[in-house]
Formats: structure tokens, C-alpha cells, sequence
């Protein structure tokens, strides 16, 4: 089971993700003119994802080196940086869940008046996205400035500018009519979200990642950050200076 898990996990789920995302475009560009603001905000999201995704993990990928040496284990610790806490499998779920659960709240766009609540979730998203993965560009940047880094790019943060920023303007800008309703269901709707996708998954499952045979859904190399081999050192010293 470990094993067939492992082999999904590799690339059969970005397969799964961008052929999701290219049906959620297709539909969308059929019945555009019918979708309220919450679904358009929600299928952007859908098939902005896979883009991210390849950026992470791929071209130039390397994502999970700097969550793993950010926030896992300290020095001499029992460090597994190509699988603690981030592995394939829990990024896998992170991504999975944060393309489908706003195509899931399409529904609600349709049948519970919260067209608004989603396209505010939708936004919120988008632009927390282009904070997080700007702020890691520029905090990387602060650490390896002297190994080289002359900018602050992060594994990303392109598609981070380049296509969630766009569709959270563009939200922003067709939002009509926002009632106190609205705002609190889109906090409900935000809060669940972050919750399935990140600590109610992330959690039980690093635990159980690492109780595997070393090297199961492990990544194979720190694939932007291998030009920055100081980069653990760094974050060692700033971590024994606070």
C-alpha cells in the first residue's frame, strides 16, 4: 500500500491536478457568462494550481528545502530535510485540497448564496499567496545575499505574481453588493479550508511518513536550493541567535 502510495505521489497526482485544471477551464470558458463571481474566483484557483505546482516542484522546484530546514527539526535533531515535515505525500494533499475544495465550493455559489463568501475566500487566497512565497523570496535573499542570490526569487512566487495576483484583482474589482454576511462566511469558508489542507492532514501525516523506510515519499534533491549549499547554515545561525 506504502509503496503504490509512494509511486502516486510522485508524478500521477500533478498529472491528476493539470488535467483537473484544464476540464475546470474548459468548462468555465462554456458557461462563463452563467458563473457568479464565487465560481470564477474558484476555477482561477483550480487552474492556477497545477502552474504553482510545477513551479514548487519541478522548474525550478525546491519548495520543500526551505519549509523543511525553516521548520523542521534543528541541528542534531534527527533532520530529514527531504521529507520532514513536507513530503510528497503531505504537499501532495495540500495541493489536492487546495484545487478541489474551491471547486467543491462552487456549489454553494449555485445553491446557498455565497457567491460573494467564496469570491472574498478566493481572493484572500490568492493574495496570501503572493505575501507568503514574496516574504520567503525576500528573507532567503537576506540569508544568501552573500552566497550569490542577487534577487528574490523563491520556488513559487512567479506564478504567485504572475497568476493569483491577477485573479485576486480581479476579484477585488468585480465584487458588488458585500453584505457582513458575506465576510462571515468567507472567514468560515477560509478557516475550513486552511484546516483539511494543511494541520488536519500535514500533521498525522508527517508522523506517519517518517515511520516508513527512509527515502518513502522523500524528494530527491533540493533542486533550487542545491546552488545554495550555505542555506541550512544559515538558518541554523539565525535560529541559536534568537
Amino acid at each position: 500500500m506504502a509503496k503504490k502510495l509512494d509511486k502516486w505521489c510522485d508524478i500521477n497526482w500533478i498529472i491528476f491536478i493539470c488535467i483537473t485544471g484544464v476540464a475546470a477551464a474548459a468548462l468555465a470558458a462554456i458557461f462563463w457568462d452563467r458563473m457568479p463571481l464565487g465560481a470564477l474566483g474558484a476555477v482561477f484557483v483550480a487552474v492556477t494550481m497545477p502552474f504553482h505546482v510545477l513551479e514548487e516542484w519541478k522548474f525550478p522546484g525546491g519548495l520543500h528545502h526551505f519549509y523543511n530546514v525553516l521548520l523542521g527539526p534543528g541541528e542534531g535533531e534527527g533532520r530529514e530535510l527531504d521529507r520532514y515535515p513536507m513530503s510528497r505525500l503531505t504537499d501532495m494533499i495540500t495541493n489536492i485540497g487546495l484545487q478541489w475544495i474551491p471547486l467543491i465550493y462552487i456549489i454553494l455559489c449555485f445553491f446557498a448564496n455565497l457567491s460573494n463568501a467564496v469570491a472574498l475566500c478566493m481572493m484572500f487566497l490568492s493574495f496570501i499567496e503572493v505575501l507568503v512565497h514574496t516574504g520567503a523570496g525576500i528573507l532567503t535573499w537576506s540569508w544568501l545575499k552573500d552566497e550569490g542570490k542577487k534577487s528574490f526569487y523563491h520556488p513559487g512566487i512567479a506564478t504567485s505574481w504572475m497568476l493569483f495576483f491577477p485573479a485576486g484583482v480581479y476579484i477585488a474589482a468585480h465584487l458588488e453588493n458585500v453584505t457582513l454576511h458575506d465576510w462571515i462566511w468567507c472567514v468560515c469558508l477560509f478557516i475550513i479550508m486552511m484546516l483539511i489542507c494543511i494541520p488536519l492532514t500535514e500533521t498525522p501525516l508527517k508522523k506517519w511518513v517518517v515511520k516508513q523506510d527512509k527515502g518513502m515519499f522523500a524528494f530527491k534533491d533540493a533542486k533550487y536550493y542545491e546552488k545554495y549549499p550555505g542555506f541550512v547554515k544559515k538558518v541554523d545561525g539565525f535560529r541559536r541567535k534568537k
